[in-house]
């Protein structure tokens, strides 16, 4: 099983970050539908770091698009962390499906969990880096 990593980020607000590492499919979905329902009950910001996601399927992504449409519903910020360089993949997805632009993606942890705490929640948004 592809590794999911969740941690609280302590700042206050908190928030959580959600890391996806190697390659997501329908199985690891399940897993991750799970674990950011669980964020979404608890009321916490979230950000999704796939900078250690080489590949991830439309499960996946339909599973980070639903979350996202969750938190904006409840009032809360889902940013992406997806460095434009090295991440073929993942991007192509993003473009070929015309979904880039309801994620709010930035290339650095630090500012996606800002935006992710300042309420932020779709359209492509790239850090001045």
């Amino acid at each position: 099983m592809a590794p999911i990593s969740v941690t609280l980020a302590p700042r206050d607000p908190p928030a959580a970050v959600v890391a996806l590492v190697g390659e997501h499919d329908a199985y690891s979905a399940e897993r991750l539908e799970g674990e950011l329902g669980v964020l979404l009950e608890d009321r916490l910001p979230i950000v999704v770091d796939l900078c250690d996601a080489e590949f991830i399927d439309s499960m996946t992504l339909a599973t980070m698009l639903a979350a996202r449409r969750a938190a904006a519903g409840a009032g809360l910020g889902f940013t992406l962390v997806l460095p434009q360089r090295d991440h073929a993949q993942v991007s192509r997805l993003l473009e070929l499906t015309g979904l880039r632009s309801s994620f709010a993606i930035y290339d650095m942890v630090d500012d996606a969990l800002v935006a992710a705490r300042a309420g932020a929640n779709g359209g492509s948004v790239r850090s001045a880096a």
